[in-house]
């Protein structure tokens, strides 16, 4: 009768009511798919998480695998796959999806299947995302502090162990006097068998320090990277001009800048044999410009073995991480002008 299917409403909206509390004290968000139409209805907490407004919000499973981190999306629609399937039981994968604001947020997904045709085909699933971003960077700030860790115990150990054979070297260099040239000829391969150790050692300390990018901005940071490189390498000049107003951009899209800027002048001082190496970072209104070009050799652009090219194929990949254009402008004996634009 009608009293009792008021009772049933009332209780079923208690309960939906209950459900949207725990959710939203746990900070996580619903979805319900309709796996024929790709149709997803999310509670308002899941628009929320993105920064979105509930009232506008709207999703589809096309829009969602879009909106995936490039690097996590194969494996997210791998398992989503597996238990639409029925190979898995359920679906759990961590991922990291686009916000609102362009930024990637670390989720948890877990969902199962919940209803299927007369045919035996799924039809419907449901599942809960929750906000893990916090909980990455926490156990980011641990790995990083293990690498510092690590970092200081070589530099301790190994890095000094290696500066006293050096030392001692030169000291016996000074006061061994039987065959002479016999002397001087192991020495001077002791030498550079301990130069070659200490070299190892400090790139490895260098590869497990905290990235240039974490001590500052992208313009400080390329600054530093140049003041480096300038030590090392003391027959090339290098310029370094910044133009416009500095502004900053998204984490991860100043990391990919910088990362490129590394590769390009890495690849200068290898490869270009260049004498000059000029790099600019350009800030305009709706774009910001990285421009690394040098006067050396030169090469053909399409002419780079695959077995050798795997630092452009980096710097193609990082520009496509983050919505960049790439840029690669040579020819042999006119040298090399490298060029990322992104949009802030």
């Amino acid at each position: 009768d009608i009293s009792d299917r008021k009772q049933a409403e009332a209780a079923l909206q208690t309960s939906e009511e209950r459900l949207r509390l725990a959710l939203t004290a746990s900070n996580q968000g619903l979805y319900d798919l309709n796996i024929k139409t790709e149709e997803v209805v999310v509670n308002p907490e899941y628009a929320l998480m993105l920064g979105y407004d509930p009232a506008t919000f709207h999703v589809t499973k096309s829009k969602w695998i879009e909106s995936l981190h490039p690097d996590d999306r194969e494996l997210v629609v791998a398992a989503y796959h597996a238990c639409i399937t029925g190979e898995v039981p359920s679906y759990q994968v961590e991922y990291r999806r686009r916000t609102q604001d362009g930024q990637w947020k670390w989720i948890l997904s877990v969902g199962n299947v919940v209803a299927w045709n007369e045919s035996g085909e799924p039809i419907r699933a449901l599942g809960v995302v929750t906000d893990i971003d916090d909980c990455k960077r926490a156990e980011a700030a641990s790995i990083l502090e293990e690498r510092n860790r690590m970092a200081r115990e070589i530099h301790d150990t190994l890095a000094q162990a290696f500066t006293g054979i050096l030392a001692q070297v030169g000291a016996a260099k000074q006061v061994l006097t039987d065959d002479v040239e016999a002397t001087q000829a192991h020495l001077d391969l002791i030498k550079e068998l301990a130069r070659t150790g200490l070299t190892e050692a400090r790139r490895s300390v260098v590869a497990l320090r905290p990235q240039l990018l974490e001590e500052g901005s992208l313009q400080s940071a390329l600054h530093r990277l140049i003041a480096q490189i300038r030590t090392a390498a003391m027959d090339t000049t290098l310029y370094y001009e910044i133009e416009g107003a500095v502004y900053a951009l998204p984490t991860e899209v100043e990391s990919n800048l910088l990362r490129m800027g590394q590769e390009a002048l890495t690849n200068a001082i290898r490869h270009a044999n260049a004498d000059e190496i000029r790099v600019e970072l350009v800030y305009d209104r709706d774009q910001v410009c990285l421009r690394v070009k040098d006067n050396g050799q030169g090469f053909g652009v399409g002419s780079i073995p695959a077995s050798e090219g795997f630092g452009l194929l980096g710097m193609s990949e990082r520009a496509e991480r983050i919505g960049a254009q790439l840029t690669i402008r040579s020819q042999p004996g006119q040298g090399t002008e490298i060029i990322v634009t992104v949009n802030p």
